[in-house]
């Protein structure tokens, strides 16, 4: 598609009789108009226009078509999102009436193709169907080294493997290599308002489970069937609710956990009631359901509770909890890299009927090792597993058998916390040390709280406390809380007295982190320790801080490329602002530093970042002049407790 001897605007695909689908964007583009013009073009507007048919004779044939159904882009009810952007043109007389496309739904996780305007078969590329999103689908170049650009815009998403479109290319975005396309519940609708069917019926099996969703919604009294389709629509992030009970049934299963949203939206946990009893329609959606054996067990917002709940819990400890709730499962640690993969698979295991799922399984284990999470654990797995109909005794069993398991063994690693007080008056500081074992239970507690006390001895105190710790095997290591100030104090070169050995760096064999001693901002600290994957946010100064943090409410890692006498400053503004984890050079940014902190933080840096920095300050143990010899690292991460030392703090010296 392109103006008159132009070149080409953006692609189309045929889905009926002489009726090419494109993106409403693309025909404003081809007519020089912007992008999201919302006026319907004109027959003279049209005239402007060309469609070549590649796949047809030469290919350089030009055909004008008329306009059938025009629907333009509009802003969404959800913020930074839009509907519609379709646009149906009809073929001329006499054009070549090429055999419509066939579109089903999207496998999550599948690749599919897209291509350039002109058809070129050299314009092919390879993109991964990540995640549906409201109406669209999110796109994932993988490793394709095409790139999708303008111009690919209303191009079919084809899945060879089902021989059918399953998408229509929209947009891409501009910072990143990510792309959406229109999902197929979109285009059903794009056709249907404009009187056409969808091309293609559906294979018998979702046939039946569209019929038998449609029949138990249709014995809903209307106002009900409202409600529920309400909150279907909410669930699913369609553009407006289902009028009619077919409609539902196709929203549910073009999203794949589109049949678990239908039965939390139109069901409430119930006995098994006779015909015509309050209730029985919603015990025969949950039976069609159930049936199903959907690929998803929960919701998207189920799923969007569960992930968040999660979050916060160390992979790790999620993985022994899984091993511990289901020892039958194979959880392999580099097949499962992170908790969304983690639920992916726990959800694919399905149960017996009545029988709790392992992914509840699990939730329960989390739930008995962790108070903080506990309860909402348990309200979710009350609701999900009476969604499910499971036996009620089949969730005290699981649940009895979780508390005591968690009553034999440990949740957390043993940990050595240093509360310090620098009293600023050269080798003067005031502390409190206590070993924690792995239940978060003090064992020992040194501490000089009345009279501060030199290096020397603290650093002797210190090492009694990590050699203790030493004696518990694995270890969370030293954690310093600190008042503002004492940032920039390199606790992990401190010598620390070792038997046989003389004294040692303490970064050397003990990872040390620094925290705060009082909590940050609790709601923002929980958001952005939430969003998994971010990236580190390089700043270079306080302002530079506090105009980043006060737009990007996701940032997690800080990156601290500043002078050595703006850390202070800088720690209280991001800790104030919620950011979990900072990390500098106490000598300042100097060339190639910045490079070597991201660097150090790229991968996965919730699970490695920490032992990264330990490896560095090991490397840098005898020549101060390399990275690791200066490296801070604040780290608080959703586990930690800022409690109190249990003492007074001490009052500063006269």
């Amino acid at each position: 598609m392109r103006p008159a001897g132009g070149a080409p605007a953006g692609a189309g695909v045929v889905v009926g009789d002489g009726i090419v689908l494109t993106c409403a964007h693309v025909v404003n583009a081809a007519l020089g108009r912007d992008r999201f013009a919302a006026e319907e073009p004109s027959d003279a507007d049209l005239a402007g226009l060309t469609l070549t048919l590649p796949a047809h004779g030469t290919g350089a044939e030009t055909y004008r078509p008329t306009l059938l159904s025009w629907t333009p882009a509009r802003p969404s009810a959800r913020p930074g999102r839009w509907e519609g952007d379709l646009a149906l043109l009809r073929l001329p007389e006499g054009a070549p009436r090429p055999t419509p496309v066939r579109f089903a739904d999207a496998a999550m996780g599948s690749t599919a193709w897209v291509w350039y305007a002109s058809g070129d078969g050299r314009t092919a590329v390879d993109v991964l169907v990540q995640k549906p999103l409201g109406p669209w689908l999110l796109l994932d170049p993988g490793s394709s080294e095409v790139p999708v650009r303008h111009g690919y815009s209303g191009s079919p998403l084809w899945d060879s493997a089902s021989g059918a479109a399953v998408g229509l290319m929209v947009s891409v975005e501009p910072e990143v290599r990510r792309y959406y396309a229109l999902a197929p519940a979109a285009v059903r609708e794009a056709l249907a308002a404009a009187g056409l069917a969808a091309a293609g019926p559906r294979d018998p099996r979702q046939e039946w489970l569209h019929q038998q969703a449609a029949e138990a919604l249709a014995a809903l009294p209307e106002e009900r069937f409202r409600r529920g389709a309400n909150r279907l629509a909410w669930s699913l992030g369609l553009s407006r609710p289902p009028a009619r009970p077919e409609d539902a049934a196709d929203a549910a299963l073009a999203h794949p956990r589109g049949l678990p949203a239908l039965r939390d939206a139109f069901t409430e946990p119930a006995a098994r009631p006779a015909a015509g009893e309050p209730g029985y329609t919603e015990a025969r959606l949950a039976a069609v359901v159930a049936r199903a054996c959907p690929v998803r067990l929960l919701g998207p917002e189920d799923h969007a509770r569960l992930a968040g709940l999660l979050a916060g819990v160390p992979l790790p400890e999620l993985l022994a909890a899984a091993r511990a709730a289901v020892p039958y499962l194979p959880l392999h640690s580099e097949r499962v890299p992170d908790t969304a993969a983690l639920l992916d698979c726990l959800e694919n295991r399905t149960a017996e009927p009545g029988v709790m799922p392992p992914l509840l399984q699990v939730a329960e284990e989390v739930a008995a090792l962790r108070a903080g999470v506990r309860e909402e654990l348990r309200e979710l797995d009350d609701r999900v597993a009476a969604r499910l109909r499971v036996l009620p005794g089949a969730l005290d069993q699981v649940r009895a058998d979780a508390k005591a398991r968690a009553g034999s063994r440990a949740a957390g690693r043993p940990v050595v916390r240093v509360w310090l007080w620098d009293r600023g008056k050269g080798d003067a500081f005031c502390y409190v040390i206590r070993l924690y074992d792995g239940d978060d239970q003090p064992l020992s507690t040194w501490s000089a709280v009345d009279t501060p006390r030199g290096h020397e001895e603290l650093c002797g105190q210190l090492a009694e406390a990590v050699r203790m710790l030493a004696e518990h095997g694995d270890n969370a290591g030293v954690e310093f809380l600190l008042e503002h100030g004492s940032f920039g104090l390199p606790f992990d070169r401190w010598p620390i007295p070792v038997p046989d050995l003389g004294p040692r760096l303490l970064g050397m064999d003990h990872v040390v982190v620094l925290r705060g001693q009082r909590q940050p901002s609790r709601g923002p600290w929980e958001r952005r320790w939430g969003c998994a994957g971010s990236a580190a946010s390089v700043v270079q100064d306080v302002d530079h801080a506090d105009d980043l943090l006060g737009e990007d409410r996701d940032a997690a890692l800080v990156i601290a490329a500043c002078a050595p006498g703006e850390i202070d400053p800088m720690v209280r503004l991001c800790r104030h602002y919620g950011v979990p984890v900072m990390l500098w050079h106490r000598q300042g940014a100097g060339d190639g530093t910045t490079g070597a902190l991201l660097e150090l933080t790229g991968g996965d840096w919730r699970r490695d970042l920490r032992e990264a920095v330990r490896r560095q300050r090991f490397t840098a143990r005898k020549d101060d002049r390399m990275l690791g010899a200066h490296l801070a690292l604040l780290w608080e991460d959703p586990r930690w407790d800022p409690r109190t030392a249990g003492l007074a703090e001490p009052a500063p010296l006269p």
